[in-house]
């Protein structure tokens, strides 16, 4: 059966007339019956209260009693006494509010409820516990009375749920900073603290004078670092070991050691609040660490599973919504006119990526240099086919369909680099950008032709890929002759031209690998004890899927990353250096193959072996290491995955 809140009201409202929490059932039944008849016509809800009847009245009770608002207890001979929590929890409201005004009064304490009151009514919990939850998330009712329990016989404090925790912390902060005050206990107290931590006698004397002259503005302290927590935690223990010599506690003596037990719960909760905020901080300054590491652009879930040096997950040391507030601070929050520290740009299929904004610049510059080697090869090889086949193509001719043609090239082959381009922030960046020798990527605010962009030249190729042609392709009958027998039909041109000349030669790349790794895997298949090399050449093309884009080959990445680490100007010298340096991951490689398990080669396996390596003495030299490491982990990959 629901409780009707109208019973509750006139419960509190009897106590208040008859001023006591004790209210004589049979009263209290006669006079809900008159208030039921009298007010029955604008509350039809007190229908089932007149009669006399008291049964409905009888089961509402007993459910109130189940939510501890109030206490039934039989008499004998049939007679019961209620007692209403709400009428306590009104007095001891009261007394909060005395006690706000004159912190020398007593708390409430479970000796001031009567003894005839079962104290089932009361809710009792520990201090650490009940505390700890209020401090975190409060909720105001007046339908809860605490009793605040502290162990070590000291009389439970009472706490209404009207009463906000943060007053209870004041005022036995008020109280402590009086005790303390006193000349004898500050003398006292601050002996024992010095004599307890030398060499840190100003420390321990600065912390005092702050208790004693503002104990709030200690505690804040302690919200934001737990430095003085130790100094905290001595006090509390140096007060208590005195009185426990004590046998008979006064007043006073009750006050200091309910202070004591309120503030050292919280003291203990802001010492765990600014340590996970510590902790939290770290973590965030791990994840930007992470997020200036290649690739440089990342998505929200690739930025959910970072994780930290020890292979952990970041997320377990800040929640989802922490990560969120972290990322759009880093995303809005700007200095002047300044673009934010963390920008968004978003691919074509509406992918969003995050990335720094000093990274912009140097990730479009390497883009363009990996698209350029690419479209180039794709464009020549693939003009080359049609001029073989006596075709021809717009872009061969026409500058703008050249253009174009980039345009679509670009689009397939480098998203990440199509999104920046077109995004809101790079025409503020590229204004911006102070870095000696920037390159110019606006002219006349319009981004500058896709040719000059990626230093692509339409005649060059052109030439390129005519100059391969057989010599009969320069005579004019005999070419005449032969266009009529190799060209193909519209159909299968269109057919054909679906796929860009950079999606053609890459997916010929991939089947290339993939077929030299089938036949490594059918040369082993009738060997058992060659399984082993089977299941690590699958397991790197595994790693391969994550490490390289989709848009991209092993080799190329490789080719991309390696410009990066390695600055070397002359030739010999740089390829010296990319010797030095492929020998060495070899060399690691071929040591740990021979103890580390196959199936446990996995993409964190490769982070953990190429950090290693990354910090060795060997690689202190080189200056870019979290291109280096890229680096390590692809040719790592790569051997693994051609593994004889």
């Amino acid at each position: 059966m629901a409780t009707t809140p109208i019973i509750l009201q006139l419960l509190k409202f009897y106590t208040e007339k008859i001023r006591s929490p004790q209210v004589d059932y049979s009263e209290f039944a006669d006079y809900v019956n008159r208030y039921a008849q009298h007010h029955i016509d604008e509350s039809p809800e007190l229908i089932p209260y007149t009669g006399g009847g008291t049964s409905t009245l009888q089961a509402e009770l007993e459910n109130f009693a189940a939510e501890k608002q109030i206490a039934i207890v039989n008499q004998g001979q049939g007679k019961k006494t209620l007692y209403v929590l709400a009428y306590f929890i009104d007095r001891f409201t009261e007394s909060y509010t005395n006690l706000s005004k004159n912190f020398s009064t007593s708390f409430p304490s479970i000796n001031d409820i009567p003894h005839n009151v079962p104290t089932d009514i009361l809710s009792k919990q520990n201090a650490s516990d009940l505390l700890y939850k209020l401090m975190e998330n409060q909720e105001y009712d007046s339908r809860t009375l605490y009793a605040v329990l502290f162990g070590n016989n000291v009389p439970a404090l009472l706490l209404p749920s009207t009463v906000s925790v943060s007053t209870l912390i004041d005022i036995s902060l008020k109280k402590l900073q009086d005790f303390l005050r006193k000349g004898e206990s500050h003398e006292y107290f601050l002996k024992k603290l010095t004599n307890s931590n030398p060499g840190k006698e100003l420390a321990i004397k600065n912390f005092f004078k702050q208790f004693v002259a503002k104990p709030e503005e200690a505690l804040d302290s302690l919200r934001h670092s737990a430095d003085t927590f130790y100094y905290w935690s001595q006090m509390f223990y140096f007060i208590k070991q005195d009185y426990n010599k004590v046998k008979d506690f006064t007043t006073e003596d009750v006050n200091v050691l309910q202070s004591i037990g309120v503030i050292e719960v919280a003291a203990a909760y802001y010492k765990a609040k600014a340590g996970e905020r510590q902790q939290k901080e770290v973590a965030f300054k791990q994840l930007e660490e992470m997020m200036h590491m290649p690739p440089y652009y990342f998505t929200m879930e690739q930025v959910s599973k970072m994780k930290d040096n020890h292979g952990q997950y970041l997320l377990g040391k800040y929640s989802e919504k922490d990560l969120k507030i972290h990322l759009e601070s880093l995303t809005s929050e700007t200095i002047g006119s300044n673009l934010p520290e963390v920008l968004i740009f978003r691919t074509e299929d509406g992918t969003g990526y995050f990335i720094f904004k000093e990274k912009v610049m140097p990730l479009i510059v390497r883009l363009c240099n990996d698209a350029r080697v690419v479209i180039s090869e794709s464009l020549t090889k693939d003009w080359y086919n049609c001029l073989s086949k006596f075709e021809t193509l717009p872009e061969m001719k026409e500058q703008q369909a050249f253009e174009n043609c980039l345009e679509r090239e670009l689009r397939v082959i480098a998203p990440i680099l199509y999104g920046i381009l077109h995004s809101s922030f790079l025409p503020v960046l590229a204004f911006d950008d102070q870095t000696p020798g920037k390159i110019t990527l606006y002219r006349d605010d319009m981004l500058i032709p896709y040719s000059e962009l990626l230093l692509l030249n339409r005649q060059e190729i052109y030439s390129d890929a005519k100059i391969k042609l057989p010599f009969w392709h320069s005579i004019p009958i005999l070419s005449w002759i032969m266009s009529f027998i190799v060209k193909k039909s519209k159909a299968r041109r269109d057919k054909d031209a679906k796929k860009t000349s950079s999606q053609k030669m890459i997916q010929e790349e991939k089947e290339n690998a993939d077929k030299k790794k089938q036949e490594l895997d059918s040369k082993d298949l009738g060997d058992p004890q060659k399984n082993r090399k089977r299941v690590v050449r699958q397991q790197a093309s595994d790693v391969e899927q994550v490490l390289v884009p989709a848009n991209s080959t092993l080799n190329r990445e490789l080719d991309s990353y390696l410009h990066e680490w390695n600055d070397r100007l002359g030739q010999k010298s740089h390829d010296n250096l990319t010797e030095d340096v492929n020998t060495l991951i070899r060399d690691y490689t071929r040591k740990i193959l021979r103890t580390f398990k196959s199936e446990n080669f996995t993409i964190e396996r490769v982070d953990s072996l190429a950090q290693s390596l990354v910090d060795s003495p060997a690689l202190m030299k080189v200056k870019n290491h979290p291109a280096l490491k890229h680096y390590i982990e692809l040719y790592m990959t790569k051997l693994l995955k051609n593994l004889p």
